[in-house]
């Protein structure tokens, strides 16, 4: 996870346009970043409760403690190949062999990497790096080779996209750890408008090969690894538009589908470019810096100009029906703050309208994706025959995903007590330990914790969000 230190500024102005952040202070950063010594949970623990066991709030404390004893180290189970982890505690739900690159591995390996399962880190990218199409386009699931298209996953292209990958054999490990497999990639989606989902793994695939190298600094591995990486984000430019935005569908959401060009998408493939063009200063190659910079910058243009309506940003561009702007203030809100995309004038009329709008968080619940959920209308939905068990209007719903995003928000401008209300509310929703995926507002207010029991998003964003921040609630000065 990335570090932002920005040097303090009286102006609030100068504060908007450098948009800078302090941290959480539950924490000791140096003891955090020290981690703990490779795949050894017994070693681990001692540290893992020290650096817990800073935390001041009982409720944040408990909240944290459930995050990463009771959903993130039981994923880590490393059974299917050396770097595997499951997005549910537990295994159920999404499966206990799969893979998700597109969104929720990534949510989970910076916690990982700052709890000190680096290697495990580094085999999960190999992993995913062996399902990359010669397009450079990277599956945003892969499951077990033998998996039958349909349904929910009549997307799947056997045998165009299957794969057999050897993983390393690593010390600890069960023997079933690093046995030949085959696998196939899903890069196409069961959704009939649109293509959600489309951009989601290979803009998570460069984020988190720059997190790998953020923690582990080696030049080497990255040599190794940076064709792949460039090339997932080569892919992306084929999905660029004539309007200067990146097309695609819904970044995370699925259910509507955003047909066209999500807001979200365009923040993210910013953050990723900016992240690529890191990369390639840290190789010494300034040209390509330059080349990704330059990228990121016209998408940033492109989006800040064509999205914004007097005071926010719009939801997504309809390639029939143009700019959508009727549900309220959305996730693409926080995304243009959270990245660095909303300028500092848009700035002074767009952030007192985000921190007046309660409906964010809806039931008491950390981060709705819109604030006029029942506003969406016909023409933007559809339930699909091959998978109609699924809501049409089911990412209508506050979801960790969001949080994380509004997180960064109120990080970089430096909204410290909305950022701990927020870290409060998420521990208070845990029931025994665990989360649920979406919480759907209901009628009266509240919310219905829905979707795949002991989902470990929620978890994720939850030490992400602890672990990357660390001066909010020093106590002790």
């Amino acid at each position: 996870m990335a570090h932002w230190n920005p040097k303090p500024d009286k102006s609030r102005r100068l504060r908007l346009k450098q948009a800078g952040a302090v941290g959480l202070g539950w924490l000791s950063a140096s003891r955090v970043s020290a981690g703990v010594s490779e795949q050894s949970t017994t070693g681990a623990t001692s540290l893992y409760t020290e650096w817990i066991g800073r935390i001041t709030d009982s409720e944040i404390r408990s909240g944290v403690q459930a995050a990463v004893y009771k959903n993130l180290l039981p994923a880590a189970t490393q059974r299917v190949y050396a770097g595997h982890f499951t997005i549910n505690a537990d295994g159920g739900g999404f499966g206990n062999d799969t893979t998700w690159p597109g969104l929720d591995s990534w949510q989970m390996i910076g916690p990982y990497l700052h709890l000190g399962y680096k290697q495990m880190v580094e085999d999960y990218f190999d992993f995913v790096r062996a399902s990359q199409r010669n397009d450079g386009n990277i599956p945003f699931a892969i499951f077990s080779g033998n998996t039958p298209p349909g349904g929910c996953l009549r997307g799947l292209k056997v045998p165009n996209d299957q794969f057999t990958y050897t993983p390393p054999k690593r010390d600890g490990l069960p023997d079933t750890s690093h046995q030949t497999r085959m696998w196939v990639g899903l890069f196409e989606h069961w959704q009939t408008k649109g293509y959600p989902l489309s951009t989601l793994a290979p803009v998570c695939y460069l984020l988190t090969a720059s997190e790998i190298f953020a923690a582990n600094r080696s030049l080497s591995w990255l040599n190794a690894r940076i064709e792949s990486i460039e090339s997932a984000a080569l892919y992306l430019l084929t999905l660029r538009q004539d309007s200067g935005l990146i097309g695609g569908s819904g970044f995370y959401i699925e259910a509507p589908p955003r047909k066209g060009c999500d807001g979200v998408t365009q923040c993210y493939c910013v953050h990723a470019f900016r992240q690529l063009a890191g990369l390639f200063q840290a190789l010494d190659k300034p040209e390509k810096k330059a080349i990704w910079s330059d990228h990121a910058e016209g998408i940033s243009k492109a989006m800040t100009e064509i999205f914004w309506r007097n005071d926010h940003f719009a939801e997504y561009l309809h390639p029939q029906r143009g700019l959508v702007d009727s549900h309220g203030l959305s996730d693409v809100n926080w995304a243009a703050v959270a990245f660095g995309l909303a300028s500092p004038s848009q700035l002074e009329n767009l952030w007192p309208l985000l921190m007046n709008s309660p409906e964010f968080w809806a039931g008491d619940m950390p981060t709705h994706s819109v604030t006029k959920p029942a506003t969406y209308e016909p023409w933007e939905f559809s339930r699909s025959s091959d998978c109609n068990a699924v809501d049409p209007l089911n990412d209508v719903a506050a979801m960790g995903r969001v949080w994380y995003l509004e997180a960064l928000a109120c990080r970089r401008m430096q909204e410290n007590q909305r950022l701990v209300d927020s870290v409060r509310k998420v521990c208070r929703a845990a029931q025994e330990g665990y989360w649920r995926e979406r919480y759907h507002v209901k009628n009266d207010g509240t919310v219905s914790a829905d979707g795949s029991l002991k989902y470990c998003e929620y978890a994720a964003v939850l030490l992400r969000v602890v672990l990357d921040n660390f001066a909010l609630l020093d106590t002790s000065s």
